[in-house]
């Protein structure tokens, strides 16, 4: 198995394009500049590669070929993310998207993983053959705050095999507010990254600019917060997943809630899904 990633709910990551823009609160201390800048120094091109405001092709496009005859040989479905350093309906990847769905369609064993803080761009750049949905793309959105639940309603009127939504980084308790009709899977999650630690403020401005240039810090998840999301994921048998508590370093304390909660939809087709990928437990 060619298992690339560190995301605890996905067997791959394909990151057909690298490089975004910060929309939302949520953006404020992004891991993409992190890893960007790393890829920037391995290349020795980190005076030309920024991590924000442009948008760059990767040459990993053939890998979920490779992918697809694996799953295919061993008779089951793998969860690929795209894009994990990106959006995959960024405006500036409109040239290459065309290909990329192309590679997504005839990878029918790989379920892809859509996220995006975009809504509003998906209905004009899905594929012309998409009508309710790629059985094997499941199209998620990204809130962590009140300020952003307008975007599950956005994605709700989309036509998908399936929605989801990762709230990760949760910012507040959002439980009360968001409305589940029409999503099938529930990701959280609290914020990782070096520099001090802090409670998010949602009655500021609505999008804060006093972090958008703050390249350390992390927003403090109550783990209560991540309970009252559960328990009203569980409430409808949703699946519920927890990736990790607030600290320095991602996928901590992945059994806070008091079990590792690491649910997932039902592969697509009756396929079983490929065994997870071997991620070291980082137990509260």
């Amino acid at each position: 198995m060619a298992e690339n990633t560190g995301i605890s709910w996905a067997h791959n990551t394909q990151n057909f394009w690298v490089g975004c823009d910060k929309c939302a609160p949520e953006c404020a201390h992004c891991y993409i500049y992190r890893e960007i800048r790393k890829q920037a120094d391995w290349q020795g091109d980190s005076g030309l590669r920024k991590p924000w405001g442009e948008v760059y092709l990767t040459k990993t496009w053939k890998d979920p070929a490779k992918w697809e005859m694996e799953a295919f040989r061993a008779d089951h479905a793998k969860r690929v993310f795209t894009c994990s350093l990106s959006d995959f309906f960024h405006v500036k990847a409109d040239p290459w998207r065309e290909t990329a769905w192309r590679i997504i369609r005839h990878t029918p064993h790989l379920v892809w993983l859509i996220l995006t803080k975009r809504p509003e761009l998906i209905a004009n750049r899905l594929p012309p053959d998409w009508r309710r949905g790629y059985r094997n793309v499941w199209l998620g959105v990204s809130t962590g705050c009140n300020q952003t639940l307008h975007k599950m309603d956005t994605l709700r009127k989309i036509p998908a095999a399936l929605r989801w939504v990762s709230t990760e980084p949760l910012l507040e308790d959002i439980s009360q507010k968001i409305n589940l009709d029409g999503y099938s899977w529930v990701v959280t999650g609290g914020e990782s990254g070096n520099g001090g630690e802090y409670l998010w403020d949602p009655t500021g401005k609505k999008f804060h600019w006093r972090e958008e240039f703050e390249l350390d810090g992390r927003r403090t998840m109550l783990l209560k917060w991540a309970e009252n999301l559960r328990d009203k994921t569980k409430a409808p048998g949703l699946p519920f997943m927890f990736k990790q508590v607030t600290a320095t370093r991602s996928g901590q304390g992945v059994n806070a809630l008091g079990q590792v909660w690491h649910e997932f939809p039902p592969a697509p087709n009756g396929m079983e899904w490929a065994p997870p990928a071997e991620i070291a437990a980082k137990n509260f």
